[in-house]
């Protein structure tokens, strides 16, 4: 009897990865909506901070350099004007992690993500447990 090659397990995001994921997602898309052309502080602090995110060599691995990213965060803050409560320097540093995180896995080898849940809304008063019927 032929043994069949052990599969290498595969890899899922946590709901936490996940979310920080789609996180960095909508950052981009609000970047690119609200952001002014031509934006150059703002892009050059995106080149930067891109820059510095490359010694990060797996995807799963920017999960926690995005949890210390304090250093990152102060090279945006130098770069772009704070008028707007630093909102705008969350977008810029997210969309720098997208990038990255594009980077890693353009050639294979990304971590599952999670499918998709439908949401349910629970209006005001409606019984939250679940029916005996």
């Amino acid at each position: 009897m032929e043994s069949s090659p052990s599969m290498p397990p595969v890899r899922r995001l946590t709901r936490v990865q996940q979310l920080t994921l789609n996180t960095w997602r909508w950052a981009a898309l609000k970047l690119d909506r609200v952001l002014p052309r031509p934006a150059v502080l703002e892009e050059t602090a995106l080149c930067a901070v891109l820059a510095t995110l490359r010694d990060v060599g797996e995807p799963l691995d920017l999960f926690v350099r995005h949890a210390q990213a304090h250093p990152e965060f102060a090279l945006v803050t130098c770069l772009v004007p704070s008028n707007d409560s630093g909102g705008l320097a969350h977008e810029v540093l997210d969309t720098a992690f997208l990038l990255r995180w594009n980077e890693l896995v353009a050639h294979g080898g990304a971590p599952e993500e999670l499918p998709h849940r439908p949401i349910h809304w629970i209006a005001d008063g409606e019984d939250r447990s679940p029916s005996s019927s």
